[in-house]
């Protein structure tokens, strides 16, 4: 039986519509792109910018070791490959999440062309800020392109990045179904009303109960506001250990800093644990000796190459979809049996024909997964 606790659920309302896109492949065994390299610091700094970059956090860290430091990292990326010194790029942490307009409106008082804005929450601020000033490139990860009334609206200037969360979390929850022995497996998330982590958590459970029918699927999400649900380490600890109690043997977190709490209590219990957004064994070392792999996002990589078109003349502008694999498993790679390999496999490449949705709405699934096919009819 599953357990989701919503303590309270603001969900978005009416459909929220994804612009047009194109499928990704979703294997687990692409390469994780989404570890953090810092920019080379050797490049001399420019007497004037070409180009400047500024980030803008979700309420968070920026070395949060999971989005919003993926997110940087890929400007770090553009910055190097652009050759721009240290005062062509910067980054504003957001505290409160009033403060995700005068934080972009701090970049364009001083002059940046380019800003990235990280995070589902502030979809809406990005587009307007895109709407009003058409000259700034804007690039927005886990933002669709849509109107007040979720209808799609696509702009010239601004790109949504977004991901398929629902096929890695599906693969994630694959590989916990198949590797549990109590046959009881744990989730703790963020926010249930951010449709990125609404669709980990029900492809989380799809997958297990696709290849485990009678696994246990406890999946909890944290009950409090925006501003701290995402950071929120303690609350995970303290539910992941509760989960173990009741049996779980396999614990996958995500929601930034709360997750990361989720993985580390959990690994010190002696807990595998699945981990998300990034690779998190090169991210998060205190779970390297209990992560089988991680349900990740292209994040680093796409959002180098996104800036990169912005300088070039192909920014492509509307909603953009980038790719939700499985990392390696790393040091479980020899634990983890060949069976187990192949049967991710052959589970990944149903979802790209389409023979797999999951998205699949189950009894007390969450409302607010917005998911889109990722084989459009």
């Amino acid at each position: 039986m599953k357990k989701v606790y919503y303590p309270f659920t603001l969900l978005i309302p009416g459909a929220f519509l994804l612009a047009a896109c194109t499928s990704t492949a979703a294997t687990t065994e692409a390469p994780a792109t989404d570890v953090p390299a810092p920019a080379d610091t050797d490049v001399p700094v420019a007497e004037e910018c070409a180009f400047k970059i500024g980030f803008v956090t979700d309420v968070g860290q920026i070395n949060d070791q999971s989005f919003n430091e993926a997110g940087y990292a890929g400007v770090l990326l553009a910055v190097d490959q652009l050759g721009l010194g240290e005062d062509c790029f910067s980054f504003i942490e957001t505290s409160d999440s009033a403060d995700y307009l005068p934080n972009i409106e701090s970049f364009l008082d001083e002059g940046f062309g380019i800003i990235v804005t990280s995070g589902f929450a502030m979809g809406s601020t990005t587009h307007q800020a895109g709407i009003d000033n058409p000259n700034i490139f804007f690039i927005g990860t886990d933002q669709d392109q849509v109107d007040a009334d979720f209808n799609p609206e696509p702009l010239d200037n601004v790109v949504g990045l977004i991901f398929h969360e629902d096929v890695s979390g599906f693969l994630a929850g694959a590989l916990a179904g198949l590797m549990t022995e109590s046959n009881v497996v744990g989730g703790v998330y963020g926010c249930p009303f951010i449709p990125p982590v609404a669709r980990f958590e029900v492809g989380y459970y799809n997958g297990a109960k696709f290849v485990n029918p009678d696994v246990e699927v406890l999946n909890v999400y944290h009950p409090g506001s925006l501003d701290v649900c995402f950071t929120d380490p303690e609350f995970a600890a303290e539910t992941a250990a509760t989960l173990i109690i009741e049996g779980a043997d396999v614990m996958f977190g995500a929601g930034g800093l709360t997750g990361n709490g989720a993985l580390i209590a959990a690994c010190n219990q002696g807990v595998n644990v699945i981990g998300v957004d990034v690779d998190q064994y090169n991210t998060l070392p205190e779970v390297q000796a209990c992560i089988m792999s991680s349900a990740t996002k292209g994040l680093t990589s796409d959002v180098a190459s996104l800036i990169i078109s912005a300088t070039d003349g192909t920014f492509p502008g509307g909603t953009v979809f980038g790719p939700a694999v499985l990392a390696p498993f790393h040091s479980f790679d020899d634990t983890i049996p060949q069976d187990v390999k192949d049967r991710l496999q052959e589970i990944s490449d149903m979802i790209d024909s389409g023979e797999i949705d999951p998205c699949a709405p189950f009894e007390g699934s969450n409302e607010g997964t917005f998911c889109t096919p990722v084989v459009m009819n």
